[in-house]
Parts: structure tokens; sequence; C-alpha cells
């Protein structure tokens, strides 16, 4: 089994703001060790959906050049970024982060890093939700059971208390049967985003300021006019970073962490 590098980013803030800087850091930082295809999603307020942009080039110079031609308008005040190194499905269009799929009308992203294997034991429990790709991942696997799951327990999608305790009960049935299960995920809705962490996912509390939308100092409380940030790896080296306990949860809303499971 090959390990999996993938690296993801999000940014959950009160308001809209230019995220092009963050991207640039993000892809300049870990791209060139997670080359098979990019994806970012970001929330557009006029329509309350997210958008979602995915890149894949087998030349690393074509995908980062087309990769910062496309990101240069994004204003928005919630995002989601991967950057992909495969290990299970193909290497292709289909299979980068950020994966979209709907309960009912209700829209929900989803970006992974880690494995699960053997990735039939996930295949064979689908019912409602099935991958788009003709060779998925692991990665979309686990999205499709996770909404499955939602789904067939009636979860209230718009309690992130109720959708927290099925995501628990979810990721304890996935880690019963795999043989390898390392689930570090982010699954977000238009009102909440919900950061599962297995074991590297790191967390910071920033101020925006003039210049970069950077912050310059340590927080310990969420900002009023800034944003909260998580990745695989610490991004800034000019900020501090929290590493969120293992195997917990972490609710975001706009900017506010509502909730980080003990």
């Amino acid at each position: 089994m090959v390990s999996n590098m993938c690296k993801l980013l999000v940014l959950s803030g009160n308001r809209e703001a230019d995220m092009k800087s963050i991207l640039e850091v993000f892809v300049k930082r870990f791209g060139s060790t997670n080359p098979d295809g990019w994806g970012i999603a970001f929330l557009v307020e006029s329509t309350d959906l997210y958008h979602i942009k995915k890149f894949y080039h087998k030349d690393r110079k074509l995908l980062e050049d087309t990769f910062f031609k496309e990101i240069k308008k994004i204003k928005t005040k919630t995002l989601i970024a991967h950057l992909r190194k495969a290990s299970i499905g193909q290497k292709c269009l289909e299979n980068c982060h950020p994966f979209e799929n709907y309960i009912d009308n209700h829209q929900f992203i989803f970006v992974h890093n880690g494995s699960v294997w053997p990735r039939r034991i996930l295949e064979s429990k689908l019912v409602n939700h099935q991958p788009k790709s003709s060779d998925p991942t692991d990665s979309e696997l686990i999205f499709c059971y996770i909404l499955d799951m939602l789904e067939e327990n009636g979860v209230n999608l718009n309690s992130w208390r109720d959708m927290v305790e099925t995501i628990n009960e979810i990721i304890l049935m996935i880690r019963s049967e795999a043989l390898i299960t390392k689930l570090n995920f982010v699954l977000a809705d238009r009102n909440h985003i919900y950061c599962y962490n297995y074991d590297e996912l790191q967390y910071s509390l920033i101020e925006e300021n003039s210049e970069n939308n950077f912050p310059n100092k340590k927080q310990t409380a969420c900002p009023k006019d800034g944003k909260i940030i998580v990745c695989s790896r610490p991004l800034l080296e000019n900020i501090h970073w929290e590493p969120l306990p293992q195997k917990t949860n972490m609710v975001l809303h706009n900017g506010e962490i509502l909730y980080i499971s003990k």
C-alpha cells in the first residue's frame, strides 16, 4: 500500500475575502509532492452553494499554470482545497477532490487525506449514493458511504450536533471493518464544516491585515474580522498552529469554532 500524502486546506471566515494569496502559498508549499490533481470548492454567497473547480494535467507546469490562472478572482468566506497524491484510484480529473453530492437538494462537499483499504468493503455497502468515477478512490467511496448512513438514519442535516454524533458512529463502523483506516477528512455543507482528524490536522485562528490577509500574531479566540484555517500541515510560519487532538471532530461556522469533540 502506497502512503497517501495528500494535503487539504480549509478557510472559514465571517465575511468574503480574496483567497488568491493563501491558495498560492498552499500550492507552492505542497504542490510538488502532491501533483496528481488539485481542486477547490468555494461558497458562492448569491446561491448559497459551493462552486467546484478541479485541475488535472500530467504535465505539472501546465497544471500549475492552469490553477493559478483560475484562482485569480475567487472571493468567498468559505474555501476548501485539496492537493492529491494518488494511491487508490487512477490519476484523472474525476478522482480529484473535492467531491460533491446531494441528499435531496442538500449539497455536501468532501475532501480526504489518508487511506481506507480494501475499498471493496465500502463498495459492497453502498445503496443510494454511488461514485461518479469508474475507478473510484477510497475517498469518494467514504463520502458515498457517509451520505448513505446519514440518509438511512434520517439525520437532521441542519443540526450540527446530530451530524457529529452520526459521523462519529460511521467512523467507528468503518474502522471496525477495514484493515487499514486513516481518516483525515472534511465534510461541508452551506452552513457547517466538519473536520475529522485522525492524526494530522492543525488549525489557527487568524486576524486579517491590510497587506496580505495573513496573521501576524498568536490568536486564542475567534477573531472578530478574521478566519479559521485548517491544514494537513502548518502552512504559514509566522503564526501559531494548534494540533487537533487525534480522533476528534471540529465543527466550524462562519469563522467560529462551534465544537471540538473531547
